[in-house]
């Protein structure tokens, strides 16, 4: 419980240091001091509850205090050190998988009847646009037939059956637009592992693209950002963020994130590289990895996610040399929240 009581206590932080860093009409440090208060509504035999918890944890206040600012010191150096670059461009390694494969879906495995060998379930990637296909292929020694159902997530009624192809420890399909149903999607691969029945199930996202990326429109040197402006074609207005990496040939240097309100049509939108993630050295700039995303506006609205017609971009004719190689200079609101961090943590002035 222990354990568990602190991991939520990170998290609660966490949460409320990036909800902090968006929201700047409302002091993170006022609701941390009890001088803004967030009410909830609850039964009174719940709220004599939470202050009986209250009660019986004021012998532990000290170590949990401590917990508190050690994970605050530890936040604070991160987020320290993360000021040394802008915001809309963070440097990037070949070990941010989450950036580098951001649509990569983790198969679903399990044991095979208390054996050491498994059986899993892979998709090619975990959100589609229409009309992407879905590959779905499960792997694992003896498998003799399998079938896969297509359904939408919490129906219990399956829009789509089919058999599956098996070659050797391999059985694979691929599904068309038109047998895959739009929304949250369940796929259930029902195979026969030598004389038993195996069940797996995935879940991914099938959606209408809300935009697309048609490719770079220009790319030019601004004191000290490297600012490229991508041309969009909008099917449903709203915010927009759009993300993708910047490389040298192989090596990735930046993850760039874009965000602006477009209107349905032709629109443009931009991002930026700061000079401190682009090297004197650099050669051959690129973009890759493109996430478009329409952001939910209303409570209950989920994010859109649009398409892009270019895998690739080549950035030609920069003249990196043109750059301003002036430090960042961290805004106002990223140094109170550095502030807010620091003094949560305990450190002193």
């Amino acid at each position: 419980m222990r354990i568990l009581a602190f991991s939520m206590m990170i998290s609660a932080l966490i949460a409320l240091i990036i909800w902090f860093s968006m929201t700047p009409d409302v002091s993170a440090e006022s609701i941390v001091l009890g001088e803004t208060k967030l009410v909830e509504n609850k039964p009174k035999a719940a709220n004599e509850a939470s202050e009986s918890k209250v009660t019986e944890s004021t012998p532990n206040e000290p170590i949990e205090k401590m917990h508190v600012e050690t994970a605050a010191q530890n936040i604070a150096i991160g987020y320290r050190e993360s000021l040394k670059f802008a915001p809309y461009s963070q440097p990037l390694t070949v070990n941010d998988e989450d950036r580098l494969n951001p649509n990569k879906f983790i198969p679903i495995s399990t044991p095979l009847f208390g054996e050491e060998q498994s059986i899993s379930l892979s998709l090619n990637k975990f959100r589609y646009i229409k009309p992407e296909p879905v590959e779905v292929w499960v792997e694992g020694e003896g498998i003799e037939k399998a079938q896969v159902q297509v359904g939408l997530v919490g129906e219990k009624k399956a829009i789509h059956r089919a058999e599956m192809q098996v070659i050797g420890g391999r059985a694979q399909i691929k599904l068309e637009a038109k047998q895959i149903p739009l929304g949250d999607i369940s796929i259930k691969a029902i195979a026969d592992v030598s004389g038993e029945e195996v069940i797996l199930v995935a879940h991914a996202k099938y959606m209408q693209p809300s935009a697309r990326l048609r490719g770079v429109a220009s790319a030019r040197i601004e004191q000290s950002d490297l600012v490229i402006s991508l041309q969009m074609e909008v099917e449903e207005a709203g915010i927009y963020r759009v993300r993708a990496n910047l490389y040298d040939e192989e090596l990735p240097l930046a993850h760039l994130v874009g965000k602006r309100k477009l209107g349905e049509g032709g629109e443009i939108i931009t991002l930026r590289a700061h000079q401190s993630v682009i090297p004197k050295s650099a050669k051959a700039l690129a973009l890759n990895t493109f996430v478009v995303e329409r952001m939910s506006s209303v409570p209950g609205e989920g994010t859109r996610y649009g398409t892009s017609d270019i895998m690739e971009a080549a950035l030609t004719d920069i003249d990196i040399s043109k750059l301003d190689r002036t430090p960042y200079t961290p805004s106002e609101k990223e140094l109170a929240s550095l502030a807010f961090l620091e003094k949560l943590a305990g450190a002193q002035n």
